[in-house]
């Protein structure tokens, strides 16, 4: 049984990645460019990944499904297309938030290397002009 993701999961870890962002440009939270390189690599690929998913949604809309000319097949078909693509809650809008989500983190991640290396030079700084 596979997970699957919905706009609710999704508007849960746009709440957390906004929240992780906020903290890292506050100073919340530091981390070394070591630390966070293998998870801003995963988080990119992913982004990437997730970015093409949503784009081939939207061109497989824009397809008008084989469902015949007549007014039930119209209907049926703008149906599928609002469901995928259009709604709220659709397959493509969860992705874009998703993508979204992805780019948040990687951000926080880097400004946190940013303050972490801020942080280093203050203290090696510091240390020096003692020294002398």
């Amino acid at each position: 049984m596979g997970a699957s993701l919905n706009s609710k999961d999704v508007g849960s870890m746009a709440s957390e990645a906004k929240e992780m962002l906020k903290s890292a440009k506050s100073g919340g939270f530091r981390v070394s460019e070591d630390a966070a390189q293998p998870i801003r690599k995963v988080l990119k690929q992913f982004a990437t990944e997730v970015e093409e998913m949503s784009r081939d949604l939207v061109l497989l809309t824009q397809v008008q499904p084989a469902l015949g000319a007549h007014e039930y097949g119209k209907k049926v078909a703008e149906f599928q297309r609002r469901a995928t693509t259009v709604d709220p809650t659709s397959p493509a809008r969860v992705l874009g938030a998703l993508h979204k989500v992805l780019l948040d983190a990687d951000q926080a991640l880097d400004i946190a290397v940013k303050k972490y290396r801020e942080s280093e030079e203050s203290a090696a700084s510091s240390i020096n002009s003692k020294q002398v």
